[in-house]
């Protein structure tokens, strides 16, 4: 999944707003972004592209639809 930083409140030093940041895990309503250890609230981001895994069969490596 892909999102956007909308809010980097306590963060300007590591987040910033308008960046986009793949999401490698969700847990504890925090997103745990590439590149990063730690999670960040939810709150601060919204999804932009949400990505599926491959389905069976799909040598294309799954895909991400963009949000409206």
């Amino acid at each position: 999944m892909i999102v956007r930083c909308i809010d980097n409140t306590l963060q300007r030093d590591v987040l910033v707003v308008g960046r986009e940041y793949e999401v490698r895990a969700d847990r504890d309503d925090c997103y745990i972004l590439s590149g990063f250890d730690k999670g960040f609230s939810k709150t601060r981001f919204e999804i932009v592209r949400a990505c599926r895994p491959p389905s069976r069969g799909d040598e294309t490596g799954g895909h991400c639809d963009k949000l409206q």
